[in-house]
């Protein structure tokens, strides 16, 4: 790049604010996006016939009015270089704020094949904030079925409200408007080697690998389904709720069983140009059997909002929010310590059954109560290390807040699936996720639509 476009693209980038409408595009190969970014932003050139993926990199436009910033981003299936391609996708979105993350489907005959064009990246995102999905059909002039049609099914679905169409024919003045009454306010995304692997597919399609692949995950369902009818069996409270949390360490534990066999059985090394094609098949697998987990998480989820710990009430005296974990409604004072440490939330506290997890070669799961185990409990009797004001409240009689994020983060401590998509454990990962994180740390850069001045839209 010469000089002056060097420069001309810093001061582009100073317009930029976190108050500037951001959205993101992602996609298959083909669906489209580069062709939105063109009819948006007066871009040529961008989009292509061609069978194999035309944009390469990641790149950002100001709109032809100038009110808003688009990412046009390569085909996250792109047949070669799928590495380099994601890594382009995850800049875009760690770039700035991101408003609106919009995945881009192709119209199809049958709309169950445009939903699962959805659905696959959709499924990725579930860390991200649900009202920052959204999906863009285009082709919309090519099929036969209605928009309103798509949109509750898409809503049925997934639980995407927000969806945007166009057509070949479709003004960019009306696609322009579209896209501005979908803007939510900015989301700071993180894209790191941490969660790289879970939100990007990078694999190849080797038939080897996915059979193996394809195995474990069926076990790993099949567990489920063999946990869900079993503890039918269970009709104690206590056994309930020690039995969900322990399932979901144990189902923990035969994910990083399932990636050390897999890597064993394809003499994995996370080393070469191989590298990143191994690590995306052991990630696929293991993304695969969040969805699954994801449903333990909300039966632990059950327990958690049936003891109270999902309402926060806050403290008419000083302002501090509270949630409850044991006793009435009535009186008590701001800041009371529990009696015991046992909690719901916790397995490693309390008094707690201990169960045995196993699935025999004929396909039967088994649960066995083996007894219990007494761990100490753990209370600090330190006053300076209480929070509270002392005064007297009644539970019942103090307002409700929202949860505040921070104790929302801090309440599912046994609730997520903080399971590494590859573990450090295997041979070579560990190198693997240094080099990612080496690459995640480029920048990107953002380009103005042509023969117009970019400014910041007025708020």
């Amino acid at each position: 790049m010469d000089q002056a476009g060097s420069s001309r693209e810093s001061t582009l980038v100073g317009h930029l604010t976190p108050d500037t409408p951001y959205i993101v595009m992602i996609g298959d190969v083909g669906t489209g996006k580069s062709t939105i970014v063109e009819k948006l932003s007066h871009e040529v050139g961008r989009s292509s016939k061609s069978d194999l993926s035309f944009t390469r990199t990641s790149e950002q436009f100001w709109t032809y009015d100038s009110s808003m910033v688009i990412s046009d981003t390569p085909g996250s299936n792109a047949a070669q270089d799928k590495l380099g391609h994601n890594i382009h996708i995850a800049h875009a979105l760690n770039f700035n704020p991101v408003w609106r993350i919009m995945i881009i489907s192709k119209a199809d005959t049958r709309m169950d094949n445009t939903l699962d064009g959805i659905r696959k990246y959709a499924e990725r995102m579930l860390d991200f904030p649900m009202d920052l999905m959204g999906a863009l059909i285009t082709h919309m002039d090519t099929v036969t079925w209605s928009g309103e049609d798509f949109k509750s099914l898409l809503e049925k679905e997934l639980g995407i409200e927000t969806v945007v169409f166009s057509g070949l024919d479709t003004p960019r003045e009306i696609l322009l408007e579209d896209m501005k009454e979908i803007c939510v306010k900015g989301v700071e995304i993180t894209i790191d080697n941490e969660n790289f692997l879970k939100v990007f597919k990078i694999n190849d399609s080797r038939l080897k690998i996915l059979r193996c692949t394809n195995r474990e995950v069926e076990d790993f369902k099949k567990n489920k389904a063999g946990f869900d009818k079993q503890r039918k069996l269970f009709d104690k409270e206590n056994d309930k709720v020690d039995l969900i949390f322990e399932f979901q360490a144990y189902m923990r534990r035969e994910i990083e069983a399932a990636q050390r066999r897999v890597a064993e059985e394809n003499d994995f090394t996370f080393s070469g140009e191989e590298g990143a094609n191994e690590a995306g098949h052991i990630a696929n697998m293991v993304n695969q059997m969040r969805v699954v987990l994801y449903d333990v998480r909300v039966a632990a989820a059950e327990y958690q909002s049936a003891h109270g710990v999902d309402q926060a009430r806050r403290c008419p005296h000083c302002d501090l929010v509270w949630t409850k974990v044991e006793g009435c409604d009535g009186a008590t004072t701001c800041g009371n310590r529990p009696s015991t440490s046992l909690d719901l939330r916790d397995p490693s506290f309390g008094i707690l059954a201990t169960f045995t997890f196993e699935r025999f070669s004929d396909g039967i799961f088994s649960i066995l109560k083996s007894g219990k185990r007494n761990i100490p409990k753990t209370i600090s009797t330190d006053p300076s290390k209480y929070y509270g004001c002392g005064n007297a409240i009644i539970w019942n009689d103090m307002p409700r807040v929202e949860l505040p994020e921070e104790m929302r983060a801090a309440i599912p401590v046994t609730m997520d699936d903080n399971v590494p998509v590859l573990s450090d454990n295997l041979p070579g990962a560990q190198r693997f996720m240094d080099a990612l994180a080496g690459l995640l740390g480029c920048g990107v850069a953002i380009k103005k639509p042509k023969g117009k001045k970019n400014k910041p839209r007025k708020k």
